[in-house]
């Protein structure tokens, strides 16, 4: 299925033009199994794309609205597909052809009205766990947070983000989490108020290749720091053909750098 949102539509005539990422597709109200009432500019739908044999032109068949619970997965992947696409500037942007971003946050507007929270948690914990690639789990925290403020009121959004972030915090695998740290946006596994968190050693062992000179000063404050930067440091040094001479004075400037705790 892909998503579409309506572009405009004659209730009367019973047919229209809706805008998707791979251009504009003819809509027509007998493509619907179940017929809306009313569809309305900005409505999000769901189809199967065919050509017509005629006109060429691209038609929607199996169409229905975005609402069903289910319907969060497509809404998120397409979601992601976008998360490098600039977005639009103003509070009701059209949609451009390629920009899946808009889009899905359209179909996200319309998918959260009516849902209870834990059908919404159930959805979206669901996606994370099954489906999310590790290196788009920030991106997905931002869409969270961005679709939800807009689509309930701020006591619900806090509530069910909390709810979710915790889980995400109980549920991370060892990739996402090193990707939280690096980032040190640590609301994401429901740590709201942390400016720093100290993730276990064999993280940072698993991925100690990524690490920055600024990331192990950041290490050595750690309860393991000066053991583990010690050690990396002195395996970065035996293979220094690949440091630049800036980076080689850094390193040597941390193992001799000594912090004292009460």
């Amino acid at each position: 299925m892909e998503i579409g949102v309506i572009k405009w539509f004659n209730n009367t005539k019973g047919f229209g033009v809706a805008d998707t990422v791979n251009g504009q597709v003819f809509i027509h109200i007998k493509s619907f199994k179940l017929k809306p009432t009313n569809l309305s500019s900005r409505d999000a739908i769901l189809f199967k794309r065919r050509v017509d044999p005629k006109s060429h032109n691209a038609v929607a068949i199996h169409s229905r609205l975005v609402s069903d619970v289910h319907d969060w997965e497509l809404i998120a992947s397409l979601a992601l597909k976008g998360s490098n696409v600039p977005k639009e500037i103003g509070e009701r942007p059209a949609i451009p052809k390629s920009n899946h971003l808009s889009l899905a946050e359209l179909a996200a507007y319309q998918y959260l009205n009516g849902k209870s929270r834990e059908q919404i948690f159930q959805e979206v914990t669901d996606y994370f766990t099954s489906k999310l690639p590790d290196d788009q789990f920030l991106f997905y925290g931002e869409f969270l947070e961005k679709v939800f403020t807009r689509s309930m009121g701020l006591e619900k959004r806090n509530e069910l983000l909390s709810r979710i972030f915790d889980f995400f915090g109980k549920h991370v695998n060892e990739r996402k989490l090193f990707i939280v740290w690096k980032s040190t946006k640590f609301r994401y596994i429901g740590h709201i108020e942390a400016d720093d968190f100290e993730i276990p050693e064999n993280i940072l062992v698993l991925f100690a290749d990524e690490l920055s000179v600024a990331e192990l000063m950041r290490i050595h404050t750690y309860s393991y720091g000066n053991i583990f930067c010690n050690e990396l440091i002195t395996k970065k040094l035996e293979n220094a053909d690949d440091l630049s001479t800036e980076e080689i004075k850094k390193l040597e400037m941390i193992s001799h750098v000594k912090f004292f705790k009460d």
